[in-house]
């Protein structure tokens, strides 16, 4: 067969596979590729990245995209998501004032809330089809924990929570501990939380079963706290401490920074993610659309 005729039978089959759909979006960022002739547009109202051709045209065109409101059709071949058109939206086409469109920007009218998987089963499937490439030789548990909740979020648009166990002073003179604090993501479902650590766990875990594994025992307890300055105060009156809070919470410092200096989060931050993402194998290729470090820009 031909060439032309391979490439002609390969275009209609994608056609004929890809999926046709539409999303209203902020372009939040544009990057070239490294690895294709392609642009990678990244979305800001779920994290997803897009797929265009490149040229100087089209390179001048979603530069002036950038931080604009769009409509974004596209095909998905599960693989990846074309664009097939995209234009910023027309008067009155969308209530910008009330969609949320950008969650790479606070928003003070967002609210989290964790969505409730149906059971035990979802997040078993989660656990292995999402957890099992952090490697711990090479990260720090929280840009682990970070990119498994913007996995879970812009994939699957599962939103998450993330668990945080605090060693106290009066623990780290006994065990001393390499760290003072450990994280990973947290999800609800059928009503039960489950902790999701890849590195450490085999399967999804409840929280008094992850305590018990980082305090060294089941006898121990680890109360819940809601403020940072509860663990700051409190380093001799208990062993460990934990807490939860959204997915989008980075480290113990955006932590005491919320507390108390009132800075909430709830949204993503680019260079985090830009940072996090170093803790996985073929992260360049797997997080292209993030930036791979080698040409960062932002328009």
């Amino acid at each position: 067969m031909k060439p032309w005729m391979i490439l002609a039978v390969t275009l209609v089959l994608f056609q004929s596979i890809a999926k046709a759909d539409t999303v209203y979006t902020t372009v939040f960022n544009v990057f070239e590729s490294l690895k294709t002739e392609r642009l990678l547009v990244l979305s800001a109202v779920d994290g997803r990245v897009f797929k265009t051709n490149r040229s100087e045209e089209n390179i001048k065109r979603m530069k002036a995209l950038v931080g604009r409101v769009v409509r974004l059709d596209f095909r998905d071949s599960g693989r990846e998501a074309v664009i097939t058109s995209i234009r910023e939206v027309n008067p009155g086409e969308l209530d910008t004032t009330t969609l949320d469109l950008n969650h790479f920007r606070y928003n003070q009218l967002r609210q989290f809330a964790p969505t409730d998987l149906q059971g035990p089963a979802d997040a078993v499937k989660l656990f292995k089809d999402m957890l099992n490439d952090g490697d711990k030789r090479r990260s720090e548990c929280f840009k682990r924990a970070h990119m498994w909740s913007f996995d879970m979020w812009s994939k699957l648009g599962v939103s998450s929570e993330k668990i945080f166990i605090f060693y106290t002073q009066r623990y780290q003179i006994l065990e001393e501990e390499k760290w003072w604090f450990h994280v990973a993501p947290m999800v609800t479902a059928g009503g039960i939380e489950y902790v999701l650590d890849g590195t450490f766990m085999e399967k999804p875990t409840t929280i008094k079963e992850w305590l018990a594994y980082f305090i060294k025992s089941d006898k121990i307890t680890c109360p819940e706290i809601s403020r940072y300055q509860q663990f700051e105060e409190g380093q001799w009156n208990r062993l460990c401490y934990f807490m939860r809070v959204p997915m989008y919470y980075f480290s113990p410092l955006n932590i005491q920074d919320r507390d108390k200096n009132g800075v909430e989060r709830n949204h993503w931050v680019l260079e985090e993610l830009q940072d996090s993402r170093k803790s996985f194998r073929n992260w360049e290729e797997k997080y292209e659309g993030l930036d791979t470090g080698k040409t960062i820009k932002k328009f």
